[in-house]
């Protein structure tokens, strides 16, 4: 059966999410290390969760040298606690794991896409045809583990499952994943589409520290709207990305994939905020 899991930056968030009737929760930040919480918070979210009967996962950012060194201590208090899947965005913390019983790591967004082979030969070829970008297409809708290699680089630290966007196009290549041995997570809502060098965000808000910021984009998102292509898209903190509602269809699809999991967002871009409104997207998810 196919889980269903939400993901929570923060406690009062984590706190509605072990409300519902979700059967994972995932806590931390999937994109920024400026909101990595303190070891006092993780302890607080990993006591929710079990005191609320959910299983739990841990979401690291790409992190800094400063970020890393938070993360240990993170790590260090979760291996005493249990075994857990720690879901990792930074070659660091992959190998930070390596030396931390008890935790498994699973491969975030930015792992799993980057690197990824780039089309550049048949994109500048002279003349493309239909076909060459039909060729062009697919290579871009698989991720970076869709050459066996990189997968047993990957699980040779340790990896067992990845996290991937619900984009159709990319549904055909999920199963060669699985074939080779990765459970599948798929995120429903949102879809990064690029993640700002510096935080744009803070930026346009003026926070002037990145180490002081106060988060703004805990409760702010700005829509970025092309008018003539009719593209909508989402800043929200250091991240850019695409809003879409999971339709009957995909849905179905996924379940006949038989995906690990589905993940749902709680931020600003999804406006997802409430046990109530968590409840009311699993039962559709059901449904």
């Amino acid at each position: 059966m196919m889980k269903i899991t939400i993901q929570a930056e923060n406690l009062p968030m984590l706190k509605e999410a072990v409300g519902s009737h979700c059967y994972k929760v995932r806590f931390g930040p999937e994109f920024c290390d400026v909101k990595l919480p303190s070891l006092e918070t993780l302890e607080e979210a990993y006591t929710l969760a079990s005191e609320g009967g959910k299983e739990f996962a841990y979401v690291t950012p790409r992190v800094s040298n400063t970020g890393l060194e938070k993360i240990r201590a993170h790590l260090n208090f979760l291996s005493k606690k249990g075994k857990f899947d720690v879901i990792v965005n930074d070659f660091g913390v992959l190998n930070l794991l390596q030396q931390v019983p008890n935790l498994s790591p699973h491969l975030g967004r930015h792992l799993v896409y980057i690197p990824a082979r780039c089309p550049w030969k048949e994109i500048t070829e002279r003349e493309v045809s239909f076909l060459t970008r039909r060729r062009v297409a697919k290579i871009f809708y698989q991720t970076g583990l869709n050459y066996e290699p990189t997968i047993r680089f990957f699980q040779n630290h340790g990896v067992q499952g990845v996290d991937i966007d619900a984009i159709p196009e990319c549904f055909p290549y999920f199963s060669f994943l699985m074939k080779n041995g990765l459970a599948v997570s798929v995120h429903l809502h949102l879809t990064p589409v690029t993640v700002t060098r510096r935080c744009h965000t803070a930026r346009f808000l003026g926070e002037k520290s990145p180490e002081n910021c106060s988060k703004p984009c805990r409760t702010r998102a700005f829509l970025l709207k092309h008018d003539v292509l009719g593209v909508e898209l989402f800043l929200c903190g250091n991240g850019v990305f695409k809003l879409k509602q999971p339709v009957k269809k995909e849905v179905k699809e996924l379940r006949n994939l038989k995906v690990d999991e589905v993940v749902i967002s709680m931020n600003p871009v999804t406006k997802i905020g409430s046990q109530r409104e968590i409840d009311s997207i699993i039962q559709r998810l059901r449904l």
